[in-house]
């Protein structure tokens, strides 16, 4: 079986990723039309930035969900080992059963969410030129290449996306010069920054972006011995493309009223890359759901096929796409995305903590089933996390959670709580 298919820790001479492997993977993943949707959100009704404070908002977001994000990448290659096995350390071997089911259910549903992003835009691109309805067949199209993509492994992946990495590049280039060529910029970055409890929440809510590919970083970054290349790679790759596409979604919204950019240029008349954006952001984006979702199921069971699994994956989210609305479920993978943020500051604080635990033997076999303090402290930032999040996902009032995660998000607040209680445990009661 070749290397990639594996949880096991990796021999040095098949870790042959650089600085351009990884910031190619990342790069890919930023580009998203989530990414655009989510730029959209911060300058639309109820947050209603101008695009300068929304620039800003972007940029601090991601200086400091990237740091999460590339902490936890550095840990793979630190440990040579994915994200949910890594998180045997600090929760127990059954402790990390329970955030892999998770991780596998949210890996699922957000397969079937890209999947349905990536039909619906090129479905809107062709009955803007044929007047044909095939969102469907798109949804069954797109399943198909990322799932071939997922399953060729991380050798190809080398391959692959660096050619992918250059032909975005070109095509987000041309949709900058038909965007900015034909609609000025400037008058909407001339506003007064206006930092207000709107951009503090806005700022979580990027954040919030980077560290949902916290459970799935290490994953990739084990394939790379140095930890420089590790950290810069994902943190520069994942900064660049998705600002960038969070603040085009932005600039869109407020200057031309459309939530995606893409739609706007194949009104022009430019149809083929439009299309060929849509293709390849999903592709590079939604593989590692699909690759990821096999790898977290191995942490349970380590004698599954792997490559099987990842078709099994990639089946699965396909059907879901079909079958379910997104809207029907979306806002529960944002919650279960509540139990990652809790289980990022956990990790990272017992790495810096305990890092001369963290061979790849110690990782594998921690010596616990459960570490019920861990575990306590794990679910009450999940806890944290939902309470925060309930006004706007749920609809429901709760007396000062509801105040502080309308002001300040609930991201910050939780991975801050959580990195201070998983701290006094560590260094005080422990």
């Amino acid at each position: 079986m070749s290397y990639g298919y594996d949880i096991k820790p990796l021999p040095r001479e098949v870790r042959k990723y650089g600085f351009s492997d990884i910031f190619v993977i990342w790069f890919g993943a930023g580009i998203s039309i989530a990414e655009f949707w989510a730029g959209a959100i911060i300058v639309a009704s109820p947050l209603s930035l101008d695009l300068k404070t929304a620039l800003l908002s972007i940029i601090i977001g991601h200086i400091i969900g990237n740091l999460l994000l590339s902490l936890i990448g550095v840990i793979g290659t630190h440990t040579s080992l994915p994200t949910m096995v890594i998180s045997r350390k600090p929760l127990g071997l059954k402790g990390s059963y329970l955030v892999s089911i998770l991780n596998y259910l949210q890996l699922i549903g957000w397969t079937a969410v890209m999947l349905i992003v990536g039909a619906l835009a090129m479905n809107n691109v062709f009955i803007e030129f044929t007047g044909l309805n095939l969102y469907y067949l798109w949804i069954i199209i797109l399943g198909v290449l990322v799932t071939l993509w997922s399953v060729i492994g991380p050798e190809k992946w080398r391959i692959l996306e660096k050619a992918s990495a250059i032909m975005l590049l070109l095509l987000i280039l041309f949709l900058m010069y038909v965007l900015f060529t034909r609609y000025s910029i400037d008058n909407y970055l001339k506003t007064e920054l206006v930092l207000d409890n709107r951009f503090w929440l806005a700022t979580d809510l990027v954040i919030a972006m980077p560290v949902s590919w916290a459970p799935l970083i290490a994953d990739y970054t084990r394939f790379t011995l140095s930890k420089k290349n590790s950290f810069w790679g994902s943190y520069i790759g994942y900064f660049i493309s998705s600002s960038l596409f969070y603040f085009l979604g932005a600039f869109s919204n407020i200057a031309l009223n459309q939530y995606d950019p893409i739609s706007v240029i194949a009104f022009y008349g430019l149809g083929i890359p439009a299309m060929l954006i849509i293709v390849f952001s999903t592709t590079t984006t939604t593989f590692l759901d699909v690759y990821s979702a096999a790898i977290t199921i191995k942490n349970i069971k380590p004698n599954i096929d792997t490559r099987k699994h990842i078709v099994y994956a990639g089946l699965l989210g396909t059907i879901v796409a079909i079958l379910f609305p997104v809207e029907k479920y979306e806002w529960f993978l944002i919650l279960i995305g509540g139990a990652f943020v809790s289980l990022t500051a956990i990790m990272i604080v017992d790495y810096l903590i305990d890092k001369h635990n963290y061979s790849p033997d110690k990782v594998l076999e921690p010596g616990k089933m459960f570490d019920k303090i861990a575990l306590i402290i794990w679910s009450t930032g999940f806890i944290i996390f939902i309470l925060l999040a309930s006004p706007g996902l749920l609809g429901i009032y709760i007396p000062f959670f509801s105040e502080l995660g309308s002001t300040m998000g609930s991201s910050m607040p939780t991975i801050i709580l959580i990195a201070v209680l998983y701290t006094i445990y560590k260094k005080v009661i422990k």
